[in-house]
């Protein structure tokens, strides 16, 4: 899922990949100031992390985002193995009702990731969580949408080193007509997708049971 973007929002993307660049070894970029215009549009707010920068921030975001749903809450992550504030955030939504579904992937290219993933299907599934996996193709899309008014894309992932130590960026938009078009989105994305249920998980393989067990007690690692 790609975002463009027009207006003031785009000085501080050029701000942050600057960084990204200088800190990467290239020539420093000139970027010259910024020169307010009001302008129409959707209200939006760039959220990035460095290592030891902006993870408070960045959480506190997706907390507020998650929290204040009251109706609907569409989330898409290839890597997800959230910690146990985020884990508890999706079940305390689904268990005051508001529709948490989660799209995650059918095949990864970090297979341990998505065992990690397998870990925490149970928990989330007896919450009245719905979980589906794409199947269309390597899922690397990551979204949040709450109630078809705010939408987050990005690339924070679900787990412990985006939240905590990676170089992340992602933008917040407060627009019915861009959460909309997200929520199309995902729906379209639930057709070429598989729901996992509660009896179905229930029955897969000891050994199964097994690897992902130990995989989520290593998401921490991951």
């Amino acid at each position: 899922t790609h975002v463009r973007l027009h207006g003031d929002i785009v000085w501080e993307m050029a701000l942050l990949f600057s960084e990204s660049w200088s800190a990467a070894g290239g020539d420093p970029l000139q970027i010259g100031g910024l020169y307010p215009r009001r302008a129409a549009g959707a209200k939006a707010l760039v959220l990035d992390t460095r290592p030891g920068r902006g993870q408070d921030e960045v959480f506190s975001s997706f907390a507020a985002t998650m929290g204040g749903a009251r109706h609907q809450l569409l989330i898409t992550n290839p890597y997800f193995a959230p910690g146990r504030r985020i884990l508890n955030m999706l079940k305390h939504s689904a268990k005051r009702g508001v529709d948490v579904r989660l799209l995650l992937p059918g095949a990864s290219d970090l297979p341990i990731i998505r065992s990690a993933s397998h870990g925490y299907y149970r928990e989330l599934l007896c919450a009245g969580i719905r979980i589906f996996e794409y199947q269309h193709a390597v899922l690397h899309a990551k979204t949040l949408v709450a109630d078809g008014t705010v939408a987050i894309i990005g690339s924070t992932n679900f787990d412990f080193r985006s939240f905590n130590f990676n170089a992340e960026c992602n933008v917040l938009l407060s627009d019915t007509t861009i959460a909309r078009q997200m929520e199309t989105i995902f729906r379209d994305d639930l057709q070429r997708a598989r729901e996992i249920t509660l009896t179905e998980w229930a029955q897969r393989p000891f050994y199964k049971r097994c690897i992902a067990w130990l995989a989520r007690r290593l998401a921490f690692l991951m």
